[in-house]
């Protein structure tokens, strides 16, 4: 799994009832170490995404921005995910 993938999955874990943003989840996901490079907009836009089509997040109603929360299969799904790649 890339890096960058799995830090925007640990940040989600980190919270999971936490609704979010495409720019407030790039904006707190982890830099690990020097050199490491945030993951841009676009790249958690990719990833919001395609957790929302899975059915892993689910979009919060009457807001201007998308906004969305990990669901209970999107929290088991990660959690798995993140276990088995280690």
């Amino acid at each position: 799994m890339a890096g960058k993938r799995r830090r925007i999955y640990t940040t989600l874990l980190a919270d999971p009832t936490r609704t979010r943003t495409v720019r407030e989840l790039a904006a707190t996901v982890d830099t690990p170490s020097e050199g490491t490079i945030r993951p841009s907009e676009s790249t958690v836009r990719d990833t919001f995404n395609v957790l929302l089509a899975d059915g892993h997040l689910r979009q919060v109603p009457h807001r201007r921005s998308l906004t969305a929360m990990l669901t209970d299969r999107g929290r088991q799904a990660l959690t798995n995910l993140l276990s088995s790649a280690t």
